[in-house]
Parts: structure tokens; C-alpha cells; sequence
């Protein structure tokens, strides 16, 4: 199965890279293969909107489901999970505790995890696999 990760890029932000790297992990070990948008777009060196755009869209068009990361300050991520929603691609949302969290990003999810912390978010994802 191919994943498209959605997330706010983690320059800097150390949960949101262990975030990253944890994702990638799990969805290798259930045997899964990850696709890290930005991860991906910065591979290959695209830094116009109108270049990376069209990159993800591409991606997004083999995508069997979307994990999207959210956080208040996304914005890529949004309009990634648009597309991922009018292709009917499924979307599980990952969003922490207490974190308020757009009525339309909620709309588009089929499925809402909710974390305390990293580890937490670590346990749910597998639970996931394990059960789709």
C-alpha cells in the first residue's frame, strides 16, 4: 500500500521530526511504502510552489491512503488533503490532545486519532494497520 505523509515541515520542531521518523518507521515495518511529502519535495530540490504542486499531485494520484499530521500552522497539508479527499483517497487524522483543529479538516477524515505525545501516536498508528 502506498501512504502519502502530510505534515507542517519540521525545520527545527524536534517532535515533529521524531513525528516523521516514527511514521516512516511504522509504515516500512507493516510492510507499507511511505511517501513524506516533504521529505520528497525537498529530495528533489523543488522550492517553486508551481514545481512541488504538481509533484505532489502526481504522487497523490497513486496514493492508497493519506496520513495527515496536522498542526495549526499547516497550509500545504490542507490543500494535500483536499485532493486526497475529492479522489476519495482515505484520510486518517492525527492531531494532538486538546489541539483545536479546522470543522472542514475534521470533515474530510475518515478516521481522527488523537495523541497525548509522540509514543502515543507511535501505539495508535499500529493499531490502525493492525486492524485495515
Amino acid at each position: 500500500m502506498e501512504i502519502f505523509i502530510s505534515q507542517k515541515v519540521p525545520r527545527g520542531d524536534e517532535e515533529l521530526r521524531l513525528i516523521s521518523d516514527l511514521l516512516l518507521a511504522t509504515i516500512k515495518s507493516a510492510g507499507h511504502q511511505p511517501f513524506f511529502a516533504t521529505d520528497e519535495i525537498a529530495r528533489a530540490d523543488l522550492t517553486d510552489p508551481k514545481e512541488f504542486m504538481p509533484f505532489v499531485r502526481k504522487h497523490l494520484a497513486d496514493t492508497d491512503l493519506f496520513i495527515v499530521i496536522y498542526h495549526p500552522e499547516l497550509r500545504g497539508g490542507l490543500i494535500e488533503a483536499g485532493i486526497a479527499y475529492e479522489r476519495r483517497i482515505p484520510i486518517w487524522l492525527c492531531h494532538k490532545k486538546g489541539e483545536k483543529v479546522s470543522s472542514s479538516m475534521l470533515g474530510c477524515a475518515d478516521i481522527v486519532i488523537t495523541y497525548n505525545d509522540v509514543d502515543d501516536l507511535k501505539e495508535k498508528i499500529k493499531q490502525r494497520f493492525l486492524l485495515s
